[in-house]
């Protein structure tokens, strides 16, 4: 994980509902406001190995981020290297855009 970040803080600039931080093998490292997180870690992290294997099979280049977009709101896991994988859910759609750009500005960091 990296040094001094706070998952608190970082979803109070997102303006999202909760967050969670988890590594390539699905272990659970930090979480805001998610319940039941071991298992969703778990899950993200399949998800996560199959799309990246999918975007590499087509040739556009490794996973960087997955955007879930349901009926109730937004869900962006970002995959910033194989320790560090940030999710950030919000159940309302209009803050994709913030949350994409906090991922985004935590990557230059």
């Amino acid at each position: 994980m990296k040094k001094n970040f706070d998952l608190t803080d970082f979803l109070k600039l997102t303006n999202g509902d909760g967050a969670i931080i988890f590594n390539q093998e699905g272990k659970l490292l930090d979480l805001v406001n998610i319940d039941k997180a071991k298992n969703f870690a778990a899950m993200s992290s399949v998800m996560i190995k199959m799309a990246n294997e999918f975007s590499e099979e087509i040739k556009i280049g490794g996973l960087k981020q997955f955007i879930f977009k349901a009926h109730k709101g937004v869900f962006v896991l970002n995959n910033f290297d194989k320790d560090f994988i940030v999710g950030v859910y919000s159940e309302d759609i209009t803050k994709t855009g913030m949350i994409m750009l906090s991922m985004d500005n935590l990557l230059k960091k």
